[in-house]
């Protein structure tokens, strides 16, 4: 499990710090402090061997991929590439840590694919002529047991085939990249505000804990949301598997996009948090679509999973009522089990302000901001 980390020259982070971090750590703080970029960066530091990670935090946002021209710049904190990003984490693994240094390098100062990296791309190499990115990502990881590893990606274009050489192609674009794989590294998943599972996910999901005979964990997380709710049934609709919701007292299954929101959202949480075995699940605004007199009984339940699965929550929220249930739920845990902080500017510079168990209780009685 993470207990502290560093981020430097990330998003709108130049330099920040997190210790005792918890099983479930709970980050408040005003719009635009760096709590979605905190998440982020979470995220690459668990997927060290994958830089097209770089370019999907953006779609989590709601943005497109950029040209060959900004794709990855946004990463760099004021776009500056010249400066590189670090992720440090410690953990309870050991003495040594884990680091990740991202960095942006022309593309014509190094060479193609090198023997004992595996090459992955959003799309298949071919024989056509084609045209990259003046510059690559790239990922130097280092492992807390000393082993390094370097990935890179970098943006090109498939040309079409010239008149006369063959049938007519338009030009295709995407992300390359080439990856030494981090062997045994968990995954973790990333649940973002804006962004909804799709069907054929959540019923893999749902399957795979169905297999392992864990689907019981779920009904008891989602009982409070749904008291009614007997038991989850996954139904195929002109070949889309959707997941069924038995409901004491009506005749027929229905799908669980019926119970609303707040049932749906937590209902793909907690097939994250199987998913995320040994990782991270990382949450913004998890009070997205939970009304706040079932927020208690969803930190405590969460509390029971994360520890059922091996897994280390992480969460962001604007909601002083999110506060409040995470603290009543969690203050009863063993200390290192949960952790609060909270991003602000402090002399023109985000950092992080932790809260112990006994300084967020004073600030909730005396009504201070903490959000």
């Amino acid at each position: 499990m993470l207990t502290e980390l560093t981020v430097t020259n990330f998003r709108n982070l130049k330099d920040v710090s997190l210790e005792n971090l918890g099983r479930i750590t709970l980050i408040a703080g005003k719009n635009g402090v760096g709590k979605t970029a905190l998440l982020e960066a979470l995220w690459l530091l668990s997927g060290p061997d994958n830089p097209e990670l770089g370019t999907r935090v953006n779609t989590f946002r709601g943005l497109p991929i950029s040209g060959p021209d900004t794709v990855f710049l946004d990463l760099f904190r004021d776009f500056g590439a010249q400066s590189h990003i670090r992720m440090t984490g410690r953990g309870d693994w050991g003495s040594h840590t884990r680091e990740l240094e991202i960095s942006l390098q022309e593309r014509k100062q190094l060479q193609s694919t090198r023997a004992g990296i595996q090459e992955e791309a959003s799309v298949e190499r071919s024989t056509r002529p084609q045209a990259e990115g003046e510059f690559e990502i790239v990922f130097k990881y280092r492992h807390s047991d000393g082993s390094k590893y370097i990935s890179r990606a970098w943006w090109y274009i498939a040309m079409p085939t010239p008149v006369g050489l063959g049938p007519i192609e338009v030009a295709s674009e995407g992300i390359r990249g080439e990856r030494q794989m981090v062997k045994g590294r968990p995954d973790s998943v990333f649940m973002a505000s804006l962004h909804r599972e799709d069907l054929k996910t959540v019923a893999s999901r749902f399957g795979e804990l169905q297999l392992k005979g864990q689907d019981a964990e779920i009904l008891r997380l989602l009982s409070p949301l749904e008291p009614r709710l007997e038991g989850l049934t996954p139904i195929t609709i002109r070949n889309n598997p959707v997941i069924h919701a038995n409901i004491k007292g009506l005749k027929r299954p229905i799908p669980i996009q019926l119970l609303g929101e707040g049932f749906y959202r937590m209902f793909s949480l907690a097939l994250a948090m199987g998913t995320a075995t040994g990782g991270f699940l990382l949450i913004d605004e998890i009070e997205n679509g939970l009304h706040h007199t079932v927020l208690s009984d969803i930190f405590s339940t969460l509390l029971e999973l994360a520890r059922t699965f091996d897994v280390q929550v992480f969460a962001t929220t604007h909601s002083v009522e999110c506060i409040r249930a995470a603290h009543e739920a969690l203050r009863e845990a063993d200390q290192h089990e949960s952790a609060f902080y909270r991003l602000q500017r402090i002399n023109g510079e985000i950092k992080a302000v932790g809260f112990d168990h006994e300084m967020l209780e004073t600030a909730i009685e005396h009504r201070m901001e903490v959000r």
